[in-house]
């Protein structure tokens, strides 16, 4: 079966930074299964696994628009003034921003409204650079109904620990 629209995607993957340094790999975090063409994943993926099937594996290069997006296209959030360090912001300081799992992001700070709160763009440490993204098809399969109902993977989580 070819990876089509709807189709639900078991993958590995390593994703390099420009450099060529994986910045992410399967072989660490583990194969993700998501739903073609609504993953939520690298925007440009999704169009570039129509077609191939398990067992195929490719290497591509995605630009900012298609990966991570730009500081220019980030999305932004209003957040308290006493949220941020202590002194005195304007437009484009940044902040590193734990978000869990050891991830961050950047916050910059787009517009200052009065001393209550400030507009930051939430922008992914990967913002504005080329990635490269190679990839494995470890299986492909029709989604179910409860899963084209959702829009997404409808996986039980494994049972825990005895």
């Amino acid at each position: 079966m070819k990876i089509a629209e709807g189709t639900v995607v078991t993958l590995a993957y390593d994703i390099t930074s420009e450099s060529g340094e994986i910045i992410e790999t399967s072989d660490i975090s583990g194969p993700i299964t998501f739903m073609a063409g609504s993953s939520g994943l690298i925007k440009g993926l999704d169009a570039r696994l129509m077609g191939m099937a398990a067992g195929e594996d490719q290497t591509f290069t995605f630009e900012p628009a298609e990966a991570f997006g730009t500081l220019e296209d980030a999305p932004t959030k209003t957040l308290a003034r006493a949220e941020l360090p202590e002194g005195d912001l304007e437009p484009g300081a940044a902040f590193e921003a734990n978000i869990g799992n050891g991830q961050t992001i950047k916050l910059v700070v787009h517009e200052v409204q009065g001393d209550d709160a400030v507009v930051v763009k939430l922008v992914h440490p990967l913002a504005g650079q080329d990635i490269g993204m190679s990839v494995k098809v470890l299986a492909v399969r029709e989604a179910t109904g409860a899963e084209k109902a959702a829009g997404k993977v409808m996986t039980a989580p494994p049972p825990p620990p005895k």
